[in-house]
C-alpha cells in the first residue's frame, strides 16, 4: 500500500522524511471527505506538498485541514489551517449509521467509533439517557441503532451542532428517541435530577466542572455514568476517580468504578480516558 510519506520522498529532505504524518484522520465517505492531519513545524514548507500527496491517495477527500491549535473556546473547537479548500460540511458513514457533521464548525471525531459502539453494547432496551455535551449526536446514533431505548435526551450549547444534530436524527429516522436540546449544562441538567438510567459526559477536556450533575441525573435506585477524562501518567484513572468520589460524597451518592478504559492516546504520556460508574 502506498503511503503518503512515499510519494515524497523525492520532495522532502532525507533528514526530515520520517517526520511525515503516518496517519490522520478522514471524516466523510466515499461520496466526499476532509482530511485533518496534524504536521510538525519542522515540515512548514512542506504542508502543502503533504497535502496534495493525502488527496493523490484518497481520492474521495476533497479539502485538506491541517490541526493547528489545541481545542479551546465554549465549543471547544480545533483550529485549523486550510491547506486544501473544498467542501467541509460531509456525510460520514460508521457501523450502519450516518452522521452529517461539518468539522469547522462542531466537534466530531472518527477515532472514537469503537467506543461509540462499546457504549452502545453496555445499553439494555428501554434505558432513559442523558447525553450531556452532546455535539451532533454520535453517541447517542450509535446506541439507537443497536438498541431499542426509551430516549435520549442531548444537551449541547453550540447552536450549529444542534442543527446537524436534529438532522443526523432524521437521517437515520430517529425521531423521538433521540431529543436534541440546546442549552448550557448547568441550566438544563437540573431538569434531570433523578430521572435518567445511564449518563454520558463525553468531553475530556472539561466533564470534571459538571461531574455532580452527571452523579444528580442517575435514577435514586440506581444507574451508570460514563465519565471521560484526560489522564495522566504515570497513574491515568486516579484523577478522574478522584473527581467523581468527590463528587458523590458532597452530594450523597456512592458510587463505584465498574470500569476504566483508555479511549485513545491524547498526547504524549496524556490520554483520553472513560469511567463507567455505577451511582445509587
Amino acid at each position: 500500500m502506498v503511503r503518503v510519506k512515499d510519494l515524497l520522498r523525492d520532495k522532502i529532505p532525507k533528514d526530515l522524511i520520517d517526520l511525515v504524518p503516518t496517519s490522520f484522520d478522514i471524516v466523510g465517505s466515499r461520496q466526499g471527505a476532509v482530511a485533518i492531519v496534524e504536521i510538525p513545524e519542522e515540515l512548514e514548507e512542506y504542508k502543502y506538498e503533504i497535502a496534495k500527496a493525502i488527496m493523490k491517495i484518497n481520492k474521495h477527500v476533497k479539502a485538506v485541514l491541517r490541526k493547528i491549535g489545541p481545542r479551546r473556546g465554549a465549543f471547544r473547537l480545533y483550529e485549523y489551517e486550510i491547506l486544501i479548500p473544498g467542501p467541509t460540511e460531509v456525510i460520514h458513514k460508521e457501523a450502519g449509521y450516518l452522521i452529517k457533521v461539518d468539522p469547522t464548525k462542531v466537534y466530531f471525531s472518527p477515532r472514537d467509533q469503537s467506543d461509540r459502539l462499546e457504549i452502545a453494547e453496555q445499553v439494555r432496551d428501554g434505558e432513559t439517557i442523558l447525553y450531556l455535551f452532546a455535539g451532533v449526536a454520535p453517541y447517542a446514533i450509535a446506541i439507537c441503532k443497536r438498541r431499542n431505548v426509551h430516549v435520549i435526551h442531548c444537551v449541547e450549547i453550540n447552536p450549529i451542532a444542534v442543527r446537524y444534530m436534529i438532522e443526523n436524527v432524521r437521517l437515520n429516522k430517529l425521531k423521538g428517541k433521540i431529543v436534541p436540546i440546546e442549552g448550557d449544562v448547568n441550566v438544563v441538567a437540573p431538569k434531570f435530577y433523578y430521572k435518567s438510567d445511564r449518563v454520558l459526559m463525553t468531553l475530556p477536556l472539561g466533564a470534571y466542572e459538571y461531574v455532580h450533575h452527571g452523579i444528580l441525573c442517575i435514577r435514586r435506585e440506581g444507574g451508570v455514568l460514563h465519565f471521560y477524562h484526560i489522564g495522566k501518567e504515570p497513574d491515568i484513572f486516579s484523577e478522574a476517580e478522584n473527581i467523581v468520589k468527590e463528587a458523590a460524597d458532597k452530594f450523597g451518592r456512592e458510587v463505584t468504578i465498574i470500569n476504566r478504559k483508555i479511549v485513545r492516546d491524547y498526547a504524549p504520556r496524556m490520554y483520553k480516558i472513560r469511567l463507567d460508574v455505577y451511582v445509587r
